[in-house]
């Protein structure tokens, strides 16, 4: 039997934060547009320092991994790792959601398209980050599970030779002087004593450990998988946001440009009424003059 209370407080303490944003997820009043851009701007610099503190984390797990060796598994220290960098990219799965569901709420207080272009970049570039520090975990995850096949396999091979339980028992030996009765010769002792029976019950206990660490690290994968491919998907659909933004940038300055050519030609056209009033009037003025003098 296994003592994993050290696991069981670990696991606890790292679903902690996850709860606390879970509570925190509950109905707030409304924001000021000055407040909301505070708001998302907080939101990302907690996101972009969770980020950081799971990369370190990774880098750590990474150089246990490849470090480990047959006389040498800080199984213990590995588990808790990858635990703890899994419940933190999730925990940061869960505040992008958060922030992404905030930001196409609060998206017609932005006061300009521009501010809602940055933002989105923002988000796009927090989830490609945290994309990128998936494929890493999971890689160092299927790293992990090579090193432990490639360790039961040389346990199998060094252990081929090892005579089974069953065999170990030598041949009768020789029934003593005076000592009579059927089957006194038949009497078998065994050669392995009792103490190096018991090494037996540890070996069937490292390979149950092993092959639990590879079921579990097969686990770790298969959801870290489906995490990837959802934030590909949110990736995908983020960028389409941002080429919609981008169409409509686009076509307001379009617009914007269309408006200051109009107001350049009724300029023009101003002025030029202005000018025809002024020789009309000053050849009215001529005509008046001759047809007083010719009077």
């Amino acid at each position: 039997m296994t003592d994993r209370t050290s696991e069981f407080r670990t696991l606890c303490q790292s679903q902690r934060p996850l709860v606390e944003h879970v509570a925190s997820r509950k109905h707030k009043p409304p924001l000021s547009a000055l407040q909301q851009q505070v708001h998302f701007n907080a939101s990302a610099s907690d996101i972009s320092k969770d980020v950081n503190k799971v990369s370190q984390r990774l880098q750590q797990l990474t150089l246990l991994v490849r470090q480990t060796n047959m006389f040498n598994d800080p199984t213990s220290q590995i588990n808790e790792l990858t635990q703890l960098v899994k419940q933190d990219i999730t925990l940061i799965h869960t505040k992008l959601d958060d922030l992404e569901l905030f930001q196409q709420r609060q998206r017609a207080g932005y006061s300009s398209q521009h501010a809602a272009k940055h933002s989105d970049a923002i988000v796009t570039q927090m989830k490609s980050t945290l994309m990128n520090t998936t494929k890493g975990f999971k890689d160092i995850l299927q790293v992990r599970q090579e090193n432990l096949q490639h360790q039961h396999d040389r346990k199998s091979q060094y252990g081929r030779g090892t005579p089974s339980l069953p065999l170990a028992f030598s041949a009768p030996l020789p029934r003593p002087v005076g000592v009579d009765g059927e089957g006194g010769g038949s009497e078998r002792v065994p050669l392995i004593s009792e103490q190096s029976q018991q090494f037996v019950v540890p070996d069937q206990g490292y390979a149950d450990s092993r092959a639990e660490a590879v079921t579990n690290i097969q686990s770790h994968i298969v959801e870290l998988g489906e995490l990837f491919q959802r934030l590909s998907v949110m990736i995908s659909a983020q960028g389409e946001s941002v080429r919609i933004i981008d169409e409509n940038v686009d076509d307001a300055v379009r617009n914007v440009d269309q408006g200051t050519r109009q107001l350049e030609i009724f300029r023009n056209n101003l002025s030029n009424s202005a000018l025809m009033m002024k020789v009309g009037g000053i050849l009215l003025v001529f005509v008046v003059l001759f047809l007083f003098f010719m009077a």
